[in-house]
Parts: structure tokens; C-alpha cells; sequence
């Protein structure tokens, strides 16, 4: 596990992690991040792995670590991450493609399928949940969160801001909304025709959205159905052929605002779209990349998008304009799988299937003043020293 060194002028530092990344969230209050991935049965099987990371000072020596056990407090003043612990699932077992963290609790839960005879038995315990005790990861119990005997694989899993709802997507299109510990159904699941690739609850927890490549629904968990849907992805810009790849709500700052990622079916342009969520208007939307959007997410905050485009660039945005805040190209040697903000917002950690995690920091919030503002008002102040220098020379007498 080792340190990569900085290579994009100290605004991102790579770390190897040793397997393939897929999936990766952070915990509610800290700097500590879970990475998921690895491989399935195969040939050369990769081992399937949760791993704990956390960011640290960048003073601090992380080579004489004792034990797993040993930690250092969290800073986010370094770009460092320190490897902490792991969990190690069976070679048979399918890749982590999933992992989401509950913002009440230090539970973890984690999608990866059992081995392909446990799946063709119908027994696929795929929903795994661990706890986080003594800075070690224990696997609690698990549960399916697919049906039937096919390869389908957990895709999506998201806590509702209260704790309180798990929401799974899978592979083939089923939105599934758990009760939260009783994992019980709490609306009737939901048939979205067609993989889903991204969902996510609004800041009250009463609603979530949900994409397939085609489809764009919004569900209200109290009404168990859809309340506003979109069948074809558009964007002002363009006519061409698109496809749905993220969708996050706006909190904080965004509140009461939808951001969707579209790709063009030409794989040449992507776009980010801001909707209002009282009228279901569509803001404005922005070309942002010229290659497809990978991963898509937004911080705690609500102020910053940030997306991996398969050019393996990281990118982070403004949420109220749309403007570009940082491009991190070649952050990885493939395009970017998984991306999430850390909790006070100040880096942005992203996955590859190239085995490496990249940390982003964020920069930081300049005046949003327009530059034509500041030209006005130095010009008048400048007219303003005039005139008072003609007063004080006399020039009120002529």
C-alpha cells in the first residue's frame, strides 16, 4: 500500500491500493474513506477487498506502523492517504461495486455478489453489512438485495440523509427502498427497465431519483411511485442522441435543485444539467467535457460537482455556475470508476481500476466578483480623486 508521489503541482497526490477500485464512500465526520474492488472467480483471480484509508498530515511518518490497530489523527491539511485496515472476501466472490456509509452510525454496507454456485443456487447474500469497531472492520450479517439466478449485481446503495432508508439499485433495473435496521421493505420495489447507474435521496429524505441510461424517475417513498420522470435525456446545447450517467439533489447551497449527468451516444460531449425541483424546469446546462462522464458526485455542501471522464480526468465544478473549479488530467491510468468529497469538502478522492486512488484537494473559494465590477469601481474611484483634487486646487471658484 503504498504512497504515491505528487506529480500534478500539489494539487492531487496518487496512492496505490493493490486492487482494482469499483466502489468508495467516505464516513460522515472524518477524513476516512472505504475503498471497495477487486476481482471475481477467474484464472487469475484478484482478491475481492473492503480497505480503510485515512488522510493524514503530511509530517507524520506512516512506514513504522506497528499494527493495523495503530492510527494517526485525521488531518485533511496533507493529500496522504494511510492505509488502515481491511476486509478480504473469498477469490470466488464477485468485485465490491458498491459501498455506502450510514451518516448516524459506523455501519458500512457493501453490494458484492457470493460465488457463481451460491448465485445459480439462489442464495446470493449480496448486500453485505460491516460496523466499524476499533478502527477494524466486522462483518455483521448480509442479505439479497437481487432476485432470481442470473448474474445481476447490486450497482447502487445510498443511505438517506437521516439514516433511517437504504436504497439498492441493481444491474437489472430493480430500486429497492429498506427501512433502516429492520430491512424491511419500505414502498413496493420498483422495475426502472433498465441498469441503473446512479440514484440518490434528497436532503429531506422523502424523495430520491434514480437513471438508467434512458430514464430519468423521481420517487416519492410515501406515495411509492413516480412523481416526475424524464424518458429522453436532453440538454439546451444539443440535439444529438444522449444517455443518463449521474444524478445527484442539491443540498445546502443547491438546495431544491437536481444535477444530471448526460453523455452524448457519440462519446464526444458530456453535460451537466441544473433542474429546479418545484417546477421540474431545466436552469441551464453545460458542456464539460469532451469525452463521456464515468462517475458524478456532489459535496456535503451542496457547492461543488465534481466528475471522472473516461479521458481519466477528475474534474470539479461549480454548482451554481456550472465553471470549471479544477481539472486534474491523466489522474489515472484508466478512466475514473468511482469519486466521492470528503466530509469537510476540502479533497475530492477518486478510484480507477488502475489499483491507485487519487486525493484532490479543493481549491479554495475565491471572490465571486465580476471582473467588470472591479474595472467600475476602480474607475470611479479614480474619477473620484480627481474631482477631489480640482475641488482642493481651487476649482469650485471657476
Amino acid at each position: 500500500m503504498s504512497q504515491g508521489s505528487n506529480t500534478h503541482g500539489g494539487q492531487s497526490k496518487p496512492t496505490a491500493v493493490g486492487f482494482p477500485v469499483f466502489a468508495l464512500a467516505f464516513a460522515p465526520k472524518k477524513g476516512r474513506v472505504f475503498v471497495g474492488g477487486g476481482g471475481g472467480a477467474n484464472p487469475d483471480p484478484v482478491t475481492v477487498v473492503l480497505a480503510t484509508y485515512d488522510l493524514l498530515l503530511s509530517n507524520v511518518a506512516t512506514a513504522s506502523l506497528p499494527s493495523l490497530q495503530s492510527m494517526f489523527s485525521v488531518e485533511e491539511d496533507s493529500l496522504d492517504l494511510t492505509y488502515i485496515a481491511k476486509h478480504e472476501f473469498s477469490t470466488m466472490e464477485d468485485s465490491v461495486q458498491s459501498i455506502c456509509v450510514n451518516p448516524k452510525e459506523k455501519t458500512i454496507i457493501v453490494g458484492a455478489n457470493c460465488s457463481d454456485d451460491q448465485v445459480k443456487a439462489g442464495n446470493n447474500q449480496n448486500c453485505r453489512i460491516f460496523t466499524l469497531k476499533n478502527d477494524s472492520l466486522l462483518l455483521q450479517t448480509a442479505f439479497s438485495t437481487t432476485s432470481g439466478i442470473d448474474d445481476v449485481f447490486q450497482r447502487v446503495a445510498r443511505f438517506s440523509p437521516n439514516g433511517e432508508l437504504l436504497l439498492t439499485g441493481t444491474s437489472d433495473g430493480k430500486l429497492s427502498v429498506w427501512k433502516w435496521p429492520e430491512l424491511e421493505l419500505a414502498m413496493p420495489q420498483l422495475d426502472a427497465e433498465g441498469e441503473i447507474y446512479d440514484a440518490n435521496f434528497d436532503s429531506s429524505s422523502s424523495t430520491f431519483v434514480a437513471v438508467t441510461s434512458k430514464k430519468c424517475i423521481v420517487v416519492s417513498v410515501a406515495k411509492g411511485k413516480t412523481v416526475w420522470s424524464i424518458d429522453k435525456p436532453v440538454v439546451s446545447q444539443s440535439k444529438d442522441d444522449a444517455e443518463f450517467r449521474g444524478a445527484r439533489f442539491g443540498c445546502g447551497s443547491s438546495e431544491g435543485v437536481l444535477f444530471l449527468a448526460v453523455n452524448a451516444k457519440s462519446r464526444k460531449k458530456a453535460y451537466v444539467c441544473r433542474w429546479t425541483t418545484d417546477k421540474w424546469v431545466m436552469q441551464r446546462s453545460k458542456l464539460v467535457a469532451v469525452k463521456p462522464i464515468t462517475a458524478f458526485t456532489v459535496s456535503n455542501d451542496g457547492a461543488l460537482l465534481g466528475f471522472g471522464a473516461a479521458d481519466s480526468s477528475v474534474n470539479i465544478l461549480s454548482a451554481n455556475t456550472l465553471v470549471s473549479k479544477r481539472k486534474i488530467r491523466n489522474a489515472h491510468n484508466f478512466p475514473i470508476t468511482a469519486l466521492a468529497f470528503s466530509p469537510s469538502g476540502k479533497t475530492l478522492v477518486s478510484g480507477s481500476a488502475d489499483g491507485t486512488c487519487n486525493v484532490v484537494a479543493v481549491p479554495e473559494e475565491t471572490s465571486s466578483t465580476p471582473l467588470w465590477v472591479i474595472l467600475l469601481i476602480l474607475i470611479l474611484l479614480i474619477l473620484a480623486g480627481i474631482f477631489v483634487i480640482y475641488v482642493l486646487e481651487g476649482g469650485n471658484d471657476l
